[in-house]
């Protein structure tokens, strides 16, 4: 089919004004990779109580001024414990506690604001205001920027992903947010 050259230039026009538009808005969506083995288990409903993981050999790295210890294995499914932030960002941030109560329901979510660079030394161990907080296995975490950048990192759901890291020397969550 032969288009007119007119036609040709309103399509042309009609990208170009579109590509400008997406250009406007800047939009930025990262992904996290994750282990196969994390798409290919069966549904939490299918799962049968859990079994202690056996003990892996653990490893040691530095990351934004942070010794971390950690299973070579880089996903745990039994462990609770505290929760340590650190924002390695230059960005403002918010960050989204969805807790686990049973199988199937979650409990009132909670979210904690850092400044840029906040806690990127040591960390920070975040607590609720009633209650110690105790991150475990199946707890959604989801941060955001809050400058207006539209960048945002997760969800990460808690024995499953990558991150958080299971600190196995101070018996800890760690989440380490970087650029």
């Amino acid at each position: 089919m032969k288009f007119q050259p007119y036609t040709q230039t309103i399509i042309t026009f009609i990208f170009f004004l579109l590509g400008l538009i997406i250009g406007r808005f800047q939009l930025t969506i990262f992904w996290e990779t994750n282990d196969s083995e994390t798409f290919s288990q069966p549904p939490l409903l299918n799962i049968p109580t859990q079994k202690p993981v056996p003990k892996s050999p653990t490893k040691q790295i530095q990351e934004c001024g942070l010794l971390i210890t950690t299973s070579q294995s880089s996903i745990v499914k039994t462990d609770k414990g505290a929760f340590r932030v650190s924002n390695c960002t230059d960005r403002p941030i918010r960050l989204a506690l969805l807790a686990k109560s049973s199988d199937q329901s979650y409990q009132k979510s909670a979210h904690w604001d850092f400044a840029p660079g906040e806690g990127s030394n040591k960390g920070l161990i975040l607590s609720l205001p009633e209650e110690k907080l105790t991150l475990k296995p199946g707890d959604i975490l989801v941060v955001f920027a809050q400058d207006g950048s539209r960048l945002y990192w997760g969800p990460y759901v808690v024995g499953e992903t990558k991150s958080p890291i299971w600190n196995r020397e101070t018996l800890e969550w760690l989440l380490i947010l970087k650029p």
